[in-house]
């Protein structure tokens, strides 16, 4: 039994450790924390914020809010079936920004890598 709950203990930490450090999607240097899909861009937060409404505007999703500033940026949106859809950037330095996508409670893996490649073809960034 002791050896048992030893095995338990140490799953549970794993998969804590993997939730905390994040995991690596197929796409480099984009990750997956805990539902969350992040990456940084090669462009400055207003662009990426506008990028991203348009992209999501285009997907027919219905934009809720939606602003951004020369340091940060967020659209807030919801799908047809009322699942919130979250952006947020964040410079990152010159003309760089960290972008962090999240579709729904638990995220949207597949989704939200969508939503970031049709940013980045927005952007005509890599």
């Amino acid at each position: 039994m002791h050896k048992m709950s030893r095995q338990l203990v140490l799953v549970m930490l794993a998969v804590g450790f993997m939730v905390v450090l994040g995991c690596k999607t197929d796409q480099p240097g984009v990750t997956n924390t805990a539902g969350t899909i992040k990456a940084t861009l090669a462009s400055n937060p207003d662009k990426v914020t506008e990028a991203s409404k348009k992209v999501l505007e285009d997907m027919d999703l219905a934009i809720i809010s939606s602003g951004s500033t020369s340091i940060d940026g967020q659209v807030e949106a919801r799908t047809a079936q009322d699942v919130k859809v979250k952006i947020t950037c964040n410079k990152a330095g010159d003309d760089v920004t960290d972008i962090s996508i999240r579709v729904g409670t638990l995220g949207d893996k597949q989704l939200s890598l969508t939503i970031l490649d049709e940013i980045k073809k927005e952007l005509g960034v890599k």
